[in-house]
């Protein structure tokens, strides 16, 4: 069970010498600061009381006294009856479980709060691309309810049809609708699951269908693979190291480029590349070949990285890095393409489709090219490879047709 200290926060000191009143809650290993409004001096606060103490020619009065310690005991209590609630459900709970159960029972708090809360949660949890999905839900949204203050309970059947239709009014393609109306869905579901929508209620994304587009996924010819790996661009080094990067990721049997990213040294040794894929924590290995050794000893770099993406210590900073990278790495991409003249808007990501296109040309089943790309099952393989160059079943058909 949860345990919970009213104290002093002594490591954030005030230029006025006092220190923010917290509830340190402490679960699972886990701690977990509650701030309250009060900032005290030391003298201020009977720690093993527990409570604000008044002192001769003090800041407060009696009555001040009185009421912040009234204030603190309701708070107490409340924590006490989250923390009970969610004993009596007999599930894992974390410490961040229970301050977003003791905020949800402010009436005041709005679904954009609910969702702030979840936000810094995900962060806390180093869950930074789903952090970012939320925030750009939480814009969308803010921009959606213009100001109106809407709970998260009041999220029901109308309110997400009418947000789904502002959405389609402001020109959203269908995908970006779907990626908005996931994650409201997903916020909503966290919301049942921290007990703050009642049991029983009518799921308010019942019934809605929004289709999923497939995009269009155009590969790489070999032609133009070979094209681009042979094109001088030594006199543009961030048009060479974006080419490059690209090349790794299809020589890594299309590697996702955070992966290329997060790739250390450590995880090369004995000529195989050893490494989990950060989406789906699957396990892959990969035969170090000539051209990928090329580029391993071209940017060797003082940095445990095998390419010099990344440099800060902590995750979220390495984070930041990455999605920069990614940007400007795409961004260069297209330069790259134009130079080399390469037909498409190139970026990372064609080099995951134009391995995966090769290897289905040449005839590796479908089973090869799962395991190549990492995929878990090869149900998903079917999807991806389903709009790729449809040139084979065409010469295919042209050869039934002549009769």
């Amino acid at each position: 069970m949860a345990s919970v200290k009213l104290l002093l926060n002594t490591y954030r000191s005030r230029t006025d010498g006092t220190f923010p009143l917290v509830f340190q809650i402490i679960h699972r290993r886990r701690k977990r600061l509650l701030y309250t409004p009060c900032k005290l001096r030391p003298e201020e606060f009977d720690a093993v009381a527990g409570k604000v103490v008044c002192i001769s020619g003090g800041r407060f009065v009696e009555t001040e006294v009185r009421r912040m310690n009234r204030k603190l005991a309701c708070w107490r209590k409340r924590l006490d009856r989250c923390i009970s609630e969610l004993e009596s459900r007999q599930m894992p709970y974390t410490a961040d479980d229970l301050l977003v159960r003791f905020r949800l029972g402010s009436e005041s708090l709005s679904l954009l709060q609910y969702m702030d809360l979840q936000i810094e949660r995900k962060n806390r949890m180093d869950k930074f691309g789903t952090a970012s999905a939320y925030r750009s839900t939480r814009a969308s949204l803010a921009a959606f309810l213009g100001g109106r203050k809407v709970r998260i309970h009041d999220v029901d059947g109308a309110f997400v049809r009418a947000y789904a239709e502002y959405l389609i009014r402001r020109g959203a393609c269908p995908n970006t609708v779907c990626f908005y109306l996931r994650n409201l869905r997903s916020l909503y579901r966290r919301a049942c699951a921290d007990g703050s929508i009642p049991p029983g209620e009518a799921d308010p994304f019942f019934g809605l269908r929004i289709r999923q587009e497939q995009t269009v996924k155009r590969a790489l010819e070999r032609d133009t693979l070979r094209r681009l790996s042979l094109a001088d661009l030594s006199g543009h080094p961030g048009l060479d190291f974006a080419r490059d990067l690209f090349l790794f990721s299809f020589y890594c049997r299309g590697m996702p480029f955070v992966d290329v990213a997060y790739l250390k040294k450590s995880d090369i040794a004995n000529g195989v590349i050893g490494y989990r894929r950060r989406k789906t924590r699957q396990w892959l290995q990969i035969a170090v070949t000539p051209q990928l050794e090329r580029l391993i000893r071209k940017y060797d770099n003082p940095t445990p990285y095998v390419f010099p993406v990344l440099s800060l210590s902590d995750e979220a900073g390495r984070h930041r890095q990455y999605r920069l990278a990614l940007e400007r790495v795409n961004r260069n991409l297209k330069q790259v393409a134009v130079l080399c003249d390469v037909p498409v808007a190139l970026t990372t990501y064609h080099a995951r489709h134009s391995w995966a296109t090769l290897a289905k040309n040449i005839g590796a089943p479908v089973s090869v090219i799962s395991e190549g790309l990492g995929h878990t099952s090869e149900k998903t393989t079917r999807i991806y490879l389903k709009e790729f160059d449809r040139r084979v079943v065409d010469a295919v058909n042209e050869k039934v047709s002549a009769l």
